[in-house]
């Protein structure tokens, strides 16, 4: 809404509106949550030690082999130098807690709409998860097992073509920028907006691009298009830092729903997606699950 009426850009006129207020005050619950998060890992940061002895409690895990430093407290460390306020951290632990959230759980949703519309499909990842999974036990991925999963990353990567969470990404363009194709040029200072969701429907590129086909990203499929021809994660140096966790968050979910459940669309059912920021559907997703394990052992999976 504040982003089509430009005379509640200004602050003091927002907040005096009802949407304001209410903004203001989710806001704060979003910040408090954040700023829990942070306490608490400064304060088991501090158990562990200070300096040197914080330095090698991170770097090195229990056999003593150095591991990857979790992002918070790579963070944290660099705002003890100054480099980085609580401002500063805040934010970006906001991005990595909501935003990247957010934009997954579209994608999940939409996923879950285009499998219950696609038996056949629905029926392919469950011989994946089968040929990787012991079908008699309950689902409980790994992150090498995940990465097997590669018709289910097909999968996700049709619906992130077909309804990108991020519609429109907008950057800032810092020197004048000449256009190969063209000649044109983009003038320094202006502002670029670039539409996933119009480049992922150009039929120039994704031939009937309306229909729901994983196969496009088989490694050939995927070998004979432009790098940037698919840019759901956005592309080069700002693009999505979260995107492997996404994908890897996004592939143990349904892998674990399609292993329990069977999914129908409601007949007559179509999704509308609308951009709210996030690209999500307006009328909801609406399907039909049955157990797929009701007569295994009454076991919970």
């Amino acid at each position: 809404m504040r982003l089509v009426q430009p005379w509640l850009y200004l602050d003091f006129i927002f907040y005096m509106t009802t949407t304001g207020r209410r903004y203001k005050k989710c806001l704060q619950v979003l910040h408090g949550t954040t700023e829990r998060v942070i306490k608490e890992r400064r304060e088991e940061l501090l158990e562990i030690g200070k300096n040197s002895a914080m330095n090698s409690a991170i770097d090195v895990d229990d056999i003593g082999r150095r591991r990857r430093v979790a992002f918070l407290d790579l963070l944290l460390l660099a705002a003890r130098d100054g480099s980085l306020s609580d401002a500063d951290i805040r934010e970006e632990v906001d991005t990595f807690m909501f935003a990247g959230h957010d934009t997954t759980e579209a994608a999940i949703s939409f996923a879950i709409y285009l499998l219950a519309c696609h038996s056949d499909v629905q029926e392919k990842v469950l011989d994946e998860l089968k040929s990787v999974f012991d079908w008699s036990q309950p689902l409980h991925p790994t992150i090498q097992q995940l990465s097997e999963l590669k018709y289910l990353e097909m999968v996700i990567k049709e619906t992130l073509r077909l309804y990108p969470p991020a519609p429109a990404i907008l950057r800032d363009i810092t020197k004048d920028e000449k256009l190969p194709s063209t000649g044109h040029v983009i003038p320094e200072g202006a502002v670029l907006i670039i539409s996933p969701y119009a480049t992922h429907h150009n039929p120039e590129v994704f031939p009937e691009p309306e229909k729901f086909d994983p196969e496009r990203f088989s490694a050939d499929e995927t070998a004979r298009r432009h790098p940037y021809a698919f840019l759901p994660f956005s592309a080069g140096p700002r693009n999505c830092i979260g995107q492997r966790f996404a994908m890897l968050e996004m592939k143990s979910v349904l892998a674990k729903v399609i292993w329990n459940f069977e999914m129908f669309v409601e007949p007559g059912f179509t999704a509308l997606p609308g951009w709210k920021l996030v690209l999500k559907s307006v009328n909801g997703v609406r399907i039909r699950l049955e157990d797929r394990r009701k007569n295994y052992d009454n076991r919970v999976f």
